[in-house]
This record gives C-alpha cells, sequence and structure tokens, in this order.
C-alpha cells in the first residue's frame, strides 16, 4: 500500500506531462504542414483587436466575417504577417468565376477586382470602393466629363450601369445593348417619327446616334459633338464645299451657329430635304423683319409686306421661294438662281433677264406687237417692248414689285430711285379698256388696247424716245 501511494501520483504526472508534450508537438506539426489554416482564436483577435475598422462596413464579404484563411495565410506569427493564398490577380476567381464575351473592362482583364470592390466590406452594395452614383465610375473616367455644360441624365446621376456593363458584354464599349438600340430604349419616340410612313429619315440615324451626339456630355446642347454648321460638315463638306466654296453671295442662314437645324430636321420630315416647315414658313420665320445687308442696303420686312399686298407673285402663291432665290448660296444679286438686273435702268439683253424667263415667254419683250401676248398693250403696240427693249430699258423692277402688290400684275404703287432709294409714286389707274399712269419719270399717259392712242406731245424725255 506504501508502495503504491508513492508511485501512483508520479505515475499520473507523468502521463499529464506526455500528453501536454504530445499535444505541443503535433501542433507545431500541424502549423508547420498547414498554414493555410487560421484557428477561430487568431479570427477573433483579428476582428477585435488588430483589424477592427476591415468589420465595420454595411456590407461584409462573406469570408471576411467568417474565414480569413479562405484568402490569407498566416505567416511567422511573430512577424504578425499574412499572405494571400493565390497572386492577387487570380484569387477572386477562385470564387467568382465571371463570364466573358467580347469586351472586358480592363481592370477585369488585368484581374484588378480591388479597383472597384473592396474585398472585405463596404458602405455601398456589391462592396464597391465608392459611391456608385458618383465617385465610383468618375475615379477613372472623370476626364471624359470635367467642365462639360450639357451632361447626360444617366452620367449626371451617376448611374452608368443604365448604359454600361461593369465587367464584359458582347458590344463595343461594354455597352447593355447593341448602340442604336441602346439609345431607343429612352429615345424610342425619335425613330419612331422619323421612321414614320411618308417621313423623309435623315440617312445618319441608321449609322448611330453617336455619329452626332456625345453618349456622356458635351460642350453643346443636346450634347452634340460640335455645333452646326460644324457637325453637318462633317458629312457634307463636300456638298457643302460645292454650293458655297466659290459663291458670290452666301445666305447669312448657312454661316451662322445653328444655321443648318434653323431650317432642317435633324432626324426625319415630312418635307423633301428635311425642311422643317414649307419654304413660306421657313423662309418667314427669319424675315419678319427687316436686315440690313453688307452693302448697306435694306432687306424688307417680306412677312409684313405680303400681310399687307394681296397680289402675290406666282411663285410665292405657290409656296416655292427657291424659284427665284437659292437657299444656301449663289452668284447672283439676292441669292436669285439667275440673271436679274438690281438697277433702275439696264441695257436690254437677254441674258440680263434670265431670271423672267424661266417663266414668261421672251416675246414680251422681243417683238414690237403685243397682241395675244400682253394686256399692256395701246392698241397693238407692245408695252413692254416700247419699255424695256432699248439702251436705256427699265427693267422689271421699275414698275413691278416682284413679291406682291395691292395692284394687279404686281404693279407698284412707287419705285426707289436713285442711289438715296428716293421712292417714285407710280399712281397706275386700271380702266375696262387699258389704264393710265402718272410717275415721275414722265407725264401722264393713257393706253387703250381697242385702239392705238397718240402719244402726247412733249411727255417723252429727250432720252426715252421710242425705239
Amino acid at each position: 500500500m506504501e508502495c503504491a501511494r508513492t508511485w501512483l501520483p508520479r505515475i499520473r504526472a507523468g502521463v499529464w506531462r506526455g500528453c501536454v508534450v504530445a499535444g505541443v508537438l503535433w501542433f507545431a506539426g500541424s502549423a508547420a504542414g498547414q498554414d493555410a489554416k487560421i484557428s477561430e482564436a487568431a479570427m477573433r483577435t483579428c476582428a477585435k483587436e488588430c483589424h477592427q475598422e476591415i468589420f465595420n462596413h454595411k456590407v461584409m464579404h462573406g469570408p471576411a466575417l467568417s474565414d480569413c484563411g479562405a484568402c490569407h495565410v498566416q505567416g511567422n506569427p511573430a512577424d504578425h504577417k499574412f499572405y494571400l493564398i493565390k497572386p492577387k490577380n487570380e484569387l477572386c476567381k477562385r470564387c467568382h468565376e465571371l463570364p466573358h464575351s467580347g469586351t472586358e473592362h480592363v481592370p477585369v482583364r488585368e484581374g484588378q477586382c480591388v479597383q472597384c470592390h473592396d474585398p472585405h466590406g463596404s458602405e455601398y452594395r456589391r462592396m464597391l470602393v465608392a459611391d456608385p452614383k458618383r465617385e465610383l465610375c468618375l475615379k477613372c473616367h472623370q476626364k471624359n466629363f470635367e467642365g462639360q455644360k450639357f451632361v447626360h441624365g444617366p452620367v449626371a446621376v451617376g448611374a452608368c450601369i443604365v448604359c454600361h456593363q461593369p465587367h464584359s458584354s458582347p458590344q463595343p464599349k461594354l455597352l447593355v445593348q447593341e448602340p442604336r438600340a441602346l439609345c431607343l430604349t429612352c429615345h424610342a419616340e425619335v425613330a419612331e417619327k422619323a421612321e414614320a410612313a411618308g417621313m423623309h429619315k435623315h440617312g445618319a440615324l441608321d449609322d448611330g446616334c453617336t455619329q452626332c451626339h456625345d453618349p456622356h456630355a458635351s460642350s453643346h446642347k443636346f450634347q452634340l459633338r460640335e455645333q452646326a454648321p460644324e457637325l453637318c460638315l462633317s458629312c457634307h463638306r463636300e456638298k457643302f464645299q460645292e454650293m458655297v466654296g466659290n459663291a458670290k453671295v452666301v445666305h447669312g442662314a448657312v454661316t451662322v451657329e445653328n444655321g443648318c437645324t434653323g431650317c432642317h430636321e435633324p432626324h426625319g420630315s415630312r418635307l423633301a430635304s428635311l425642311q422643317r416647315d414649307t419654304q413660306p414658313g421657313l423662309c418667314l420665320s427669319c424675315h419678319d423683319k427687316t436686315f440690313k445687308t453688307a452693302d448697306g442696303s435694306e432687306l424688307a420686312n417680306m412677312s409684313q409686306l405680303l400681310q399687307q399686298n394681296p397680289d402675290h407673285h406666282g411663285p410665292i402663291r405657290d409656296g416655292m421661294c427657291t424659284a427665284c432665290h437659292s437657299a444656301h448660296a449663289g452668284d447672283h444679286f439676292r441669292l436669285l438662281v439667275e440673271d436679274y438686273p438690281p438697277q433702275f435702268y439696264a441695257p436690254f439683253d437677254m441674258g440680263t433677264f434670265k431670271l423672267c424667263f424661266k417663266c414668261h415667254i421672251p416675246d414680251l419683250v422681243l417683238k414690237p406687237s403685243g397682241q395675244g401676248l400682253t394686256q399692256f398693250r395701246d392698241g397693238d403696240r407692245n408695252l413692254h417692248y416700247l419699255h424695256v427693249n432699248q439702251e436705256k430699258g427699265r427693267t422689271c423692277r421699275a414698275c413691278h414689285e416682284v413679291h406682291a402688290s395691292k395692284r394687279p400684275s404686281h404693279v407698284r404703287e412707287a419705285v426707289p430711285f436713285g442711289t438715296g432709294g428716293w421712292l417714285l409714286e407710280i399712281n397706275f389707274q386700271a380702266t375696262q379698256e387699258g389704264g393710265s399712269c402718272a410717275p415721275g419719270c414722265h407725264q401722264a399717259k393713257e393706253y387703250s388696247r381697242r385702239t392705238l392712242l397718240p402719244p402726247i406731245k412733249g411727255t417723252l424725255k429727250p432720252s426715252e424716245g421710242t425705239p
């Protein structure tokens, strides 16, 4: 019994010491062979003592909450260093295999997930490193939008993913859809209107909206890449040069900012040439006031003139301003499409009146006999021929207002004469058989289509003899 009482405690103590040594050796061996394992105790230390800030986020990465060892291995405990279990550009793929197609976002392609995502936690969804509605994309792409006056709505609110995939896309620029279809998800009414039955569609619509519009931001309204006319000339420069390049007279509306879109719809129109309105509607939208020209002369308020003078010239009644005027540029006075003398007097030449003879028969001024040609005759004597066909011939403007008049046949009430534009009243009076006039350029005269009236003696100035 004494022996038992002496050795039994020693045996128990030996067994205990052996167990402790064996346990220490086992732990050391395990740590040496399996350094990917981080104990629960170490996890608690990470969370509560050393890396507490990592865990104070609204949105947490799953492994950060439960298993640091999913991504980290511990090196020498004395150094308190942890290493990634795989290279950084491969680590995320262990759990997050992404489908790749076509265009890849550069951080995805390079395995730099942490450029956009915090690996531990964040205040934003999907552990994004910044507010996706503000700073996130602008960290890299801000230079594209700085200082721009007109910003696309999704860009302004930071909704980049409305148009772009964050990782990869089969479309260019990581777009979520084919470019034109993408724009039409919000702007469908543009295509619906331009492609409706009976519409003339701008060909650029088929080439894509971004030919003309910057999808993010611009210094120009509607996010145009350039202001018209420069924007339009990016496609139409050759045609523009044909019309304007060597022209002597250029329509002011062509060269001013936004001039092209003042007359033309950019997407589609029911009218030819993408006109915004009929020709009178377009022209009178500007010519509803007087203009001073480069040579100091004045263009009439055409809207007012037409309202106050009911007898309109045929092209105006037909709504065809371009029957006489070029819309863009030309080589003739007042953008006329053919020669027409700007003066009161001009030596007779058929070429001088090319514009008028586009519609009116030349015999009006070529034949002395007016029978069957004109109502402006004295008996058979053609009074058009009398006035025009001579060395000091009167031009059409001497008697006719070419746009509109209160009198039939566009006869003027007064005509500007001389460099100062002195208004000479014509005092024309129509009768059943003819008429009379008493202008400042000669004494009163009358004519009758029924009989030839003799000229009133002494009423013609020496330079105004009949041919």
